[in-house]
């Protein structure tokens, strides 16, 4: 499994935090976050999503975020995972 050519790309827009990453053909991608720092669980929030994403749910502010996405094969093997990527919410 290849850990290091999925990046992923955070940026804060308007709407909520975008995601950016490249989706190869017949790849599934699932969207994983965090809220709450290293000892919060792991929820894959978007399943077969699309670049970009944007995830619209609203958190405190000074709240910790992060994320990453994960490849799937068409078996929902995994083939690669992303950098994670974080933010504190203004």
């Amino acid at each position: 499994m290849s850990q290091s050519h999925a990046a992923i790309e955070l940026l804060l827009v308007p709407a909520g935090r975008q995601l950016n990453f490249v989706k190869e053909p017949l790849k599934i991608i699932d969207v994983c976050r965090r809220v709450g720092g290293e000892l919060a669980p792991w929820e894959i929030v978007a399943h077969n999503a699309r670049s970009p994403f944007v995830d619209t749910k609203a958190f405190p502010a000074d709240t910790v975020v992060e994320y990453y996405v994960q490849h799937l094969n068409q078996h929902g093997e995994e083939t690669a995972r992303s950098n994670v990527v974080r933010t504190t919410l203004p």
